[in-house]
């Protein structure tokens, strides 16, 4: 048996609106100097990329509708369908959750060789890890993290957890081998509310990472 609800919410002063007008809901980010907080994912990211192509990036961002809902493969799928090429490789961009901020500043950057829908691209993988290598970025592979984690859950007799389900993944399972890639994560705490929060160096380590893939120069100061 299914049971489904409707969840009404009342507001103050917006009785001067009529049906149908779009309403969104704006957060305040805080920096206290040592991290960002707010609802960050996924205006972090989107705000790297804006700021990318203000430095000079010549080369294709997309933006795409459904994230958090899973669908939004199925839009990219069909621009690489209708207008890419032979080889259509990505970057997924996004953050990455963790229990607390101990667990979350274990690294500064999040990679990963798959998630529960597909294997990603090994030589892309290895290109985003030499880059970090290369800036003296730490990093820890987000599967790998959630395999130890099951080899202790095992141990305990407790169900292990997903490898997760990223848009990366998504397209590369439904592409039939048209697009390939890999992904790119900035690691926070308190996902998807209010209070999410990622360090200041794992974020300029991500614009660090993307403008030496990008072939564009990193300010000095940001």
């Amino acid at each position: 048996m299914s049971i489904s609800y409707n969840l009404i919410f009342e507001l103050t002063g917006m009785s001067h609106l009529v049906a149908g007008t779009p309403v969104a809901f704006r957060d305040q980010l805080r920096n206290d100097g040592d991290s960002l907080t707010g609802q960050l994912d996924n205006v972090l990211t989107a705000a790297m990329l804006v700021y990318l192509f203000e430095l000079g990036f010549q080369g294709t961002a997309f933006f795409t509708a459904q994230e958090e809902a899973g669908r939004s493969w199925r839009y990219l799928l069909e621009w690489f369908r209708r207008f890419g090429g032979s080889t259509n490789q990505l970057v997924v961009v996004d953050t990455s959750p963790f229990p607390d901020t101990t667990a979350a500043r274990a690294q500064t950057l999040v990679l990963r060789h798959q998630d529960a829908n597909a294997k990603f691209s090994e030589s892309m993988t290895s290109q985003l890890a030499a880059t970090c290598d290369l800036l003296g970025v730490s990093y820890q592979y987000k599967d790998e993290y959630i395999i130890n984690q099951n080899q202790q859950l095992s141990q305990q007799g407790l169900a292990p957890k997903s490898l997760g389900s990223t848009e990366m993944g998504r397209i590369i399972a439904a592409s039939g081998g048209l697009v390939d890639g890999t992904t790119l994560q900035i690691p926070t705490t308190g996902y998807h509310t209010m209070n999410e929060s990622a360090s200041l160096f794992a974020c300029e380590a991500f614009l660090a990472v993307l403008c030496r893939l990008g072939g564009v120069n990193m300010p000095s100061r940001l």
